[in-house]
């Protein structure tokens, strides 16, 4: 029996700044060590292992409280090798994406994320979805905010809400989260797509990001396939 991919997995990006304080390096190390090991993973996951979505939780909605020099260093990363990974992508045929809030972004980190996305928003063959600037309550809120103006413009029904109306009002429309894995140790969700992990099996590892090899994705999706996975129903015979 072939083994079983998640259709949609997700990552929580985390671990950067402490592998940097275990090594006595500035946090920019860390980041920059996570990133590149972001690229390899996407890589990895989409192009070998035949995951069909990938989303990435790089930067929260909350990340802005943090020391604004260490913010700033993560704008000139995302800004200045984000259009890297879109050559790669594009290569490989898969589509780039972002969700999120675009404002409080800085127009050349904008710029990037456009570019990405118009160089693959032809492609079929799976998809990268960074998540930056995003957070699960700023999404739902976004959501209702939009389904209510339909409803007062006339031209959406109270009574014709439901969930699927709710998910095309998402940030992105796509397939819920079948796993969520999040790195560094931490066992949280930390506001990362709430409704779409509804079912979703979640893999937490002590493994800090910037050390999440290959292999250690492998373990993640080999654990994946030997969940019961019932969806609220009975086991599947």
């Amino acid at each position: 029996m072939s083994e079983r991919i998640p259709t949609h997995a997700a990552i929580i990006v985390d671990g950067n700044r402490r592998w940097a304080k275990n090594r006595g390096l500035p946090v920019s190390f860390g980041h920059k060590a996570g990133f590149d090991r972001l690229k390899e993973i996407t890589r990895y996951a989409v192009g070998d292992r035949g995951v069909k979505v990938l989303s990435l939780y790089v930067f929260s909605t909350e990340n802005f409280a943090r020391d604004a020099k260490e913010v700033g260093y993560l704008m000139d990363l995302f800004a200045n090798n984000f259009r890297t990974i879109a050559d790669e992508m594009n290569e490989r045929g898969c589509q780039v994406l972002f969700s999120g809030r675009r404002e409080g972004l800085q127009p050349r980190v904008l710029d990037a994320m456009d570019y990405m996305m118009n160089l693959t928003k032809d492609n079929k063959k799976g998809i990268v979805n960074f998540c930056l600037n995003y957070g699960s309550h700023a999404e739902l809120t976004d959501a209702v905010r939009a389904i209510a103006g339909e409803v007062q413009a006339g031209t959406l029904a109270p009574a014709a809400i439901d969930e699927a109306v709710i998910e095309k009002h998402l940030y992105r429309d796509l397939p819920p989260v079948d796993l969520m894995i999040r790195t560094s140790g931490e066992q949280r969700l930390s506001n990362f797509l709430l409704w779409q992990c509804a079912y979703a099996e979640f893999y937490f590892t002590p493994t800090l990001f910037p050390d999440f090899t290959k292999a250690c994705f492998d373990e993640a999706l080999a654990e994946y396939a030997r969940r019961d996975r019932r969806m609220g129903g009975n086991t599947k015979k």
